[in-house]
């Protein structure tokens, strides 16, 4: 009876970790683009899925997390950023019950760009895109996407 009362719950634990979702609404595609001899824009564009969004770059204090643009001080070098990380179209603004305040976000897609430029002859620009999304009132725990540049001027 134990054996059999053993092997039902390993297969219950087994079947329930098969039917878990890591949920990634969210798609990245960041590339570089040369502006001109030593300034580039770093180009991120996001996918969204249906019925999901994701949030602007400036959002007020006690809300969710606002998307990012980070730079991997210890892997980066000969790099300086210039202006601000920023949406190329305008945010949608909605009240967010969830967060009892106005919030800034995204549908479908979004597009964001980061100029930087190069202080040396060669540079490496490593960083990470961090972000938030929601569907309703579930939103997925803040994620990263992942880039790195090898740029020169």
């Amino acid at each position: 009876m134990k054996k059999i009362l053993v092997i039902m719950v390993l297969f219950a634990a087994f079947t329930t970790g098969l039917t878990a979702q890591v949920l990634k609404p969210v798609k990245w595609q960041i590339t570089q683009k040369k502006v001109s001899d030593g300034v580039y824009d770093i180009i991120c564009k996001a996918t969204v899925d249906g019925g999901w969004h994701l949030y602007d770059t400036k959002l007020p204090e006690g809300g969710p997390l606002p998307t990012t643009f980070n730079m991997d001080e210890d892997e980066t070098s000969g790099i300086e950023l210039v202006g601000e990380f920023k949406a190329t179209e305008k945010a949608l603004t909605e009240h967010s019950e969830a967060f009892d305040m106005d919030l800034k976000y995204f549908i479908n897609a979004a597009t964001f760009v980061q100029r930087v430029k190069v202080t040396s002859a060669k540079a490496k620009l490593v960083g990470y895109v961090e972000y938030m999304s929601c569907s309703g009132g579930q939103c997925t725990p803040p994620a990263e996407a992942d880039f790195s540049f090898d740029l020169t001027k």
